[in-house]
C-alpha cells in the first residue's frame, strides 16, 4: 500500500489486562495514517479463549477490511482468528507473544493459578519484567491502574488459560500477510517460545525492536513505524 493514507482500521486485541487502557501512545503514533480500535475484554468475568474468541469475531468489521493486532496474552486468539480468514481480514500481527502456552515447565502448575497473587506484587518485581527497568518509579502508572480494575479471579482465569493453550496448528491456516514484533529484552515471553511460533510462520516477517515485554507502551513510535511499514509493504 502506498500513499500517506493507510484506509484498513487496526483492531488491538490488549495483553493480559484485558482493558487497553494502556495502549494510548500506541494508538497516538499510528494516527492519522491508521484509525486503531482496541477491543477491550470483560474485567469482571473470567472468560477464557473460546469466550473472547466469541466476542472478538463478534467485534470484527463488516463494512470495512481490517488488520488484526494480537499482543502478549491475545496471540492466540489472534492467531486462531486469522486461521479462519474472516471476510474483511487483510493481516495479522503478534506483538511479544505466543501460539502456545509459553511456559512449557509450567503446564502442571495450571490447578495453582487460582493461588496467584499477581495483582499483589510488588512494583520492584513486576517493572523489571514486564517494562524492563530495575527501579519501580521507572514503570508507569498507568500499567497499575489499568490492572487495578481487572478483577484478580479474572487474571488468574487467564493465566491458567494462556498455560493450558496451543494453537501451533493454526498457524498454518493463517493465509494473510503476517507480521512478528519481538522485544530484544523480554523476559516474560522467552525466545524459545517465540521461535516455536515463528517456525510455523515461514513467511511471515520478523522485526525485533529494543525494548521489554510492554513493547507497545515502551516503544510506542517505533513500533508504528515497524507496523506501517508491514502495511505498506504487504497490503
Amino acid at each position: 500500500m502506498s500513499g500517506a493514507s493507510i484506509a484498513p482500521a487496526l483492531l488491538l486485541l490488549p495483553g493480559i489486562d484485558g482493558t487497553g487502557k494502556f495502549l494510548g501512545e500506541f494508538a497516538k503514533a499510528l494516527r492519522p495514517h491508521v484509525e486503531p480500535i482496541v477491543v477491550p475484554y470483560p474485567s469482571d468475568r473470567a472468560l477464557g479463549y473460546d469466550e473472547l474468541e466469541a466476542l472478538v469475531l463478534a467485534a470484527l468489521p463488516s463494512n470495512r477490511s481490517y488488520i488484526l493486532l494480537g499482543e502478549s496474552f491475545s496471540g492466540p486468539l489472534a492467531v486462531r482468528i486469522a486461521a479462519r480468514s474472516p471476510p474483511g481480514l487483510l493481516a495479522v500481527i503478534l506483538c511479544t507473544t505466543f501460539a502456545g502456552n509459553p511456559f512449557p515447565w509450567a503446564r502442571y502448575l495450571r490447578p495453582l493459578a487460582a493461588l496467584l497473587p499477581l495483582k499483589a506484587l510488588p512494583r520492584w518485581v513486576r517493572a523489571p519484567l514486564m517494562w524492563g527497568s530495575a527501579s519501580p518509579r521507572r514503570a508507569p502508572a498507568q500499567a497499575d491502574r489499568a490492572i487495578a480494575g481487572v478483577a484478580p479471579a479474572v487474571i488468574r482465569h487467564r493465566i491458567a488459560a494462556l498455560l493450558a493453550v496451543d494453537e501451533s496448528p493454526a498457524l498454518a491456516r493463517i493465509r494473510v500477510p503476517t507480521l512478528v514484533l519481538i522485544a530484544s529484552h523480554d523476559r516474560v515471553i522467552s525466545r524459545a517460545a517465540t521461535r516455536r511460533m515463528v517456525d510455523g510462520l515461514p513467511g511471515a516477517r520478523l522485526a525485533q525492536i529494543d525494548g521489554p515485554h510492554l513493547l507497545l507502551q515502551s516503544r510506542p513510535t517505533e513500533c508504528a513505524a515497524a507496523v506501517l511499514e508491514f502495511m505498506r509493504a504487504a497490503l
